[in-house]
């Protein structure tokens, strides 16, 4: 592997001119995911204080009680710290992180109602098992009255990060059901994927501006000029440029052409979360879901094989084929892992992670996971490329 920077005269990738296909992942190498974060802190908000749901007010302090608080303190909700360490661990979903952050303070909460009120958690724990989303508002009235508030959770939180060490991807995710049952006695409700579904539905609804509340537009990682003309540089040397990424199809075309940089890519090369959700109706079940998001490599396998079967890209006897003539650029663990997993060459960006000591951790990580090249920002693709040579 190769560490390389723009502001660098270094040496290229070995063999350049086998590459043919660039694959771009979009947060954190292209746009921002600020408004993602943003939408992921404002949910876990909602449904911890409004009183359609918990109803726990001051859980986060007294002062956060409308949204654009909330954003000025985002922090209090969900640290850059835990986003992070998601991504190293190879979860990237931003469904998943709300989702995930959400079960987290609720174990929390749970944990606190175990302690300071056994009464009210021997009933408590009886309604929590039949929770479905209908049900949050009466679970909620069940805890009104108790001293209960984010700090007392986070104990709780750092309990499950000591546990998982070792976890990375689904198995992070999945661990939080043993989590509920070893430490609570109890089930997470996971009747229909209820749990995640009703996080998913807010997230978009903020997401989409439908809860009367408008987020800032999405904004690129770097000047907008330079990843411009970065793509146009591409685009001149005959690459193909596509675009693998687990936002939905309209959360890619829609930014994408609003920022001028849609028209760079293979309109039949851009494969999103619809790509995904589709395949993986056709081949799960409610009783058996199949997961293709990342780090699964169905999305860059489909990205280059834009034709073939489904089916076909599930296959571990194809997926196993030399696709060096393609590359994925992206900048989280689970980016790297797709890559690799595809046969095809992988490229580390920096751009996702805005502090030194997160990108220090971030380039051992990409190491360790075999990562082909690591680079600053995809402003240095031209000179690891050898198109612009220094």
């Amino acid at each position: 592997m190769q560490l390389l920077s723009e502001s660098k005269n270094v040496n290229s990738l070995n063999q350049p001119e086998q590459i043919k296909v660039l694959i771009f992942d979009l947060d954190g190498v292209i746009t921002s995911e600020q408004k993602y974060w943003n939408t992921a802190r404002l949910t876990v908000w909602e449904l911890i204080t409004h009183p359609d749901y918990l109803g726990l007010t001051s859980y986060f302090g007294q002062t956060l009680t409308q949204p654009d608080r909330v954003l000025a303190a985002g922090q209090q909700i969900i640290d850059n710290a835990f986003i992070y360490e998601l991504k190293r661990r190879a979860i990237n979903s931003n469904w998943d992180l709300t989702y995930f952050v959400f079960c987290l303070h609720l174990a929390g909460i749970l944990q606190q109602v175990q302690r300071c009120a056994p009464e009210e958690w021997s009933q408590l724990q009886h309604q929590f098992e039949g929770a479905s989303p209908q049900q949050w508002q009466k679970l909620g009235q069940s805890l009104v009255g108790l001293p209960l508030d984010r700090h007392a959770s986070e104990a709780t939180i750092a309990q499950f990060w000591q546990q998982t060490t070792a976890l990375t991807g689904t198995a992070v995710t999945e661990y939080i059901y043993r989590f509920y049952q070893a430490h609570l006695g109890m089930r997470l409700p996971q009747s229909h994927r209820g749990l995640w579904e009703l996080c998913y539905q807010n997230f978009q609804a903020w997401y989409e501006g439908k809860k009367g509340f408008t987020l800032p537009d999405d904004e690129t990682v770097l000047d907008l000029g330079m990843i411009q003309a970065t793509l146009q540089s591409l685009q001149a040397a005959q690459y193909t440029l596509a675009i693998a990424t687990g936002r939905p199809r309209n959360e890619v075309l829609e930014p994408l052409s609003a920022l001028g940089l849609l028209s760079y890519f293979d309109p039949d090369r851009i494969i999103t979360y619809d790509d995904v959700l589709a395949a993986e109706t056709q081949f799960g079940s409610a009783q058996h879901p199949v997961k293709l998001g990342k780090p699964h490599p169905f999305v860059v396998l489909k990205a280059i094989h834009r034709d073939e079967d489904p089916q076909v890209l599930c296959s571990e006897s194809f997926q196993q084929g030399d696709r060096t003539y393609a590359a994925y650029i992206g900048d989280a663990a689970s980016d790297i892992v797709a890559a690799k997993r595809s046969g095809c060459l992988s490229i580390g960006v920096l751009t996702g992670f805005t502090t030194t000591h997160a990108q220090e951790e971030q380039v051992q990580l990409f190491t360790e996971l075999g990562c082909d090249c690591v680079i600053d920002s995809i402003l240095a693709l031209p000179q690891v490329l050898g198109i612009d040579k220094p």
